[in-house]
């Protein structure tokens, strides 16, 4: 059965676009109208930012005067046609693109995608400033669409939302990916041998789960971990601020900084290492027992 859904016409934006993203991916079989005509509106199964109505079922509009839908968190911000759509649908998406998933770790990647990536949206939409206009973000990027393209035509409106559904869709993966890497990370910590050194046994998104849980790495200053599709591995410190990830806790000393391979080696005392960057952040080496030993002499000299 084609699911029919309609947007208004005219000039679109991130909040239909992500709306109607989120739609087409749980119902891939589905037509598409851009209309405000009232006769069309009522022969399709979901209404979305237009008609002027919101039951919870087939109309998902916010812009009647009667509309008080606020968020109970995150600053109360007030619900547009995105959130609304993810507020309702949220769990079927993210079931269909992470079917492994238990109820708890669904509500958890809903709330995390709406607060890093829907509100933002719906506060656009809304007249509410969460952010610098004059930085590029994902409001901006569809209002572009709409200048390049042409807000009339209908292949215009499907690639804004095919774009912002690729970004919705990294955001499940990201959040879902930190589930995974929170468990390697923490179950690395209660094995530490050294408490400023963690090992990691392959390549995963430490950074965020550090950061999330940042008292218990107040000892940690540099990761170890083995990137698996090279076969190398890495030193990198941890940050110093949670918030800025281009902070260093633990930067390599001054003196191997921008040397590779043999030179390295000579500077350091250990062969077959690869690099360390100019910055001081992060290294690297061929084997597990030359990075360890960097990482040794690396956390050694820097205290």
């Amino acid at each position: 059965m084609k699911i029919k859904i309609a947007v208004h016409n005219g000039s679109y934006h991130a909040d239909d676009c992500m709306a109607y993203a989120i739609l087409s991916y749980i119902f891939p079989n589905n037509e598409l109208l851009r209309t405000r005509d009232p006769e069309e509106l009522a022969s399709c199964n979901y209404v979305v930012d237009v008609g002027g109505k919101y039951d919870q079922e087939k109309y998902f509009d916010h812009h009647q005067r009667e509309f008080k839908e606020v968020r109970p968190d995150h600053d109360h911000i007030k619900y547009a046609s995105a959130g609304l759509i993810w507020k309702h649908f949220g769990e079927k998406y993210i079931q269909k693109a992470e079917p492994t998933l238990n109820s708890e770790q669904i509500q958890k990647i809903k709330a995390e995608v709406d607060y890093k990536l829907i509100r933002y949206i719906d506060a656009n939409d809304n007249g509410i400033t969460l952010y610098d206009d004059q930085i590029p973000n994902i409001s901006k990027a569809v209002y572009m669409f709409n200048q390049s393209l042409g807000y009339l035509e209908q292949k215009s409106f499907m690639q804004a939302s095919s774009f912002l559904g690729i970004v919705l869709n990294g955001y499940v993966v990201s959040e879902f990916n930190y589930i995974e890497s929170e468990k390697v990370v923490l179950e690395a910590l209660k094995n530490i041998k050294d408490p400023r050194i963690l090992v990691i046994t392959k390549k995963i998104g430490f950074n965020d789960v550090i950061n999330q849980n940042w008292d218990l790495f107040s000892k940690t200053q540099i990761v170890v971990y083995h990137n698996q599709s090279e076969d190398v591995w890495r030193v990198q410190s941890v940050q110093a601020d949670p918030n800025d990830r281009f902070s260093t806790r633990c930067p390599a000393p001054e003196k191997w900084r921008g040397l590779r391979d043999q030179e390295l080696d000579e500077a350091v005392g250990v062969k077959d290492l690869t690099f360390v960057h100019p910055n001081g952040f992060t290294g690297g080496a061929r084997t597990e027992e030359a990075v360890m030993a960097l990482a040794q002499k690396w956390v050694e000299l820097a205290q």
